[in-house]
């Protein structure tokens, strides 16, 4: 099943992950981003049956407003959404948990 996510992927050997957030958004949407911020970090379970698990950290980010995102060789495609969108898309449950914790973080500024 497709299902929409964030920019991701695995670091590469002595990368710290800042870095990989910053070089995977990159790769992946052909926008170059600065100043990562650590913001969620997610303990999930494979759906496989062999009971693995991953870490997937969040970070925020700043990129250029007049940049428009390309999806890479991964990626179906790109685009921005908001959180009622994502809602009604085909997502993990940490990609909408994440995007309402965002959300409700910029609405209480």
């Amino acid at each position: 099943m497709d299902l929409f996510a964030f920019p991701g992927g695995r670091a590469e050997p002595g990368e710290t992950p800042d870095q990989t957030a910053v070089r995977e958004f990159l790769e992946e949407t052909g926008i170059p981003v600065r100043n990562p911020i650590l913001f969620a970090t997610y303990d999930l379970k494979s759906e496989r049956q062999d009971g693995r698990h991953f870490f997937l950290s969040v970070f925020r980010v700043e990129a250029d407003a007049d940049l428009e995102a390309a999806a890479a060789d991964d990626a179906a495609d790109a685009g921005w959404y908001t959180v009622e969108e994502i809602r009604s898309l085909p997502v993990p449950a940490s990609v909408l948990e994440c995007a309402e914790r965002l959300a409700a973080e910029i609405n209480a500024r």
